[in-house]
């Protein structure tokens, strides 16, 4: 935990001072016109260790832009610094549940909520990354969407419902 913490503030530290514009350009060359959600833009303007998630979100969307441009010019598709961007991210959601620091120690129910909800979102990215490779074009702008809509959910401590399009469910008792 302290090594995650540590990695998290030279993260923070080494952003770019310019990343939402960065940001904000890449959504609107994917066709994404709607302005930067102001939970996302605050975590840019004061960094923290736990909106690593955020500045992981923004690495793969980051990705994702240059994935388009790259398909745009010559016609490939080359995945492989969006697949390491978004594993990284993903790693970050299975350990939402203590980096947001919102649930209470005591309350392991809630714990095992969020991490099995947790669980479905890494199973639904993985799946959306495994379509890219049909139809770019047309995948990428929904698979950034969904990026977005977690780092926006985990500023306003979402943990929960970090997307719509995956089942709830109460996780299994031991």
């Amino acid at each position: 935990m302290l090594i995650t913490r540590i990695s998290a503030h030279w993260t923070a530290r080494n952003l770019d001072p310019q990343i939402s514009g960065h940001l904000e350009a890449a959504l609107a060359e994917l066709g994404l016109g709607e302005p930067l959600p102001e939970p996302v833009r605050h975590a840019f303007v004061q960094p923290r260790w736990r909106y690593r998630l955020v500045y992981r979100a923004t690495r793969v969307i980051l990705e994702c832009a240059a994935a388009r441009r790259e398909h745009a010019e010559s016609g490939t598709l080359d995945l492989a610094s969006l697949a390491r961007a978004s594993r990284l991210a993903c790693d970050d959601i299975g350990r939402v549940h203590w980096m947001r620091g919102t649930i209470p120690f005591d309350r392991r129910h809630r714990v095992n909520a969020v991490r099995a909800h947790a669980g479905r979102v890494v199973n639904r990215i993985q799946w959306a990354e495994r379509s890219l490779d049909g139809d770019p074009a047309a995948n990428l702008p929904a698979h950034v969407r969904r990026w977005l809509t977690i780092a926006d959910r985990y500023m306003a401590c979402r943990i929960g419902a970090l997307l719509d399009d995956v089942d709830w469910s109460v996780p299994r008792r031991a």
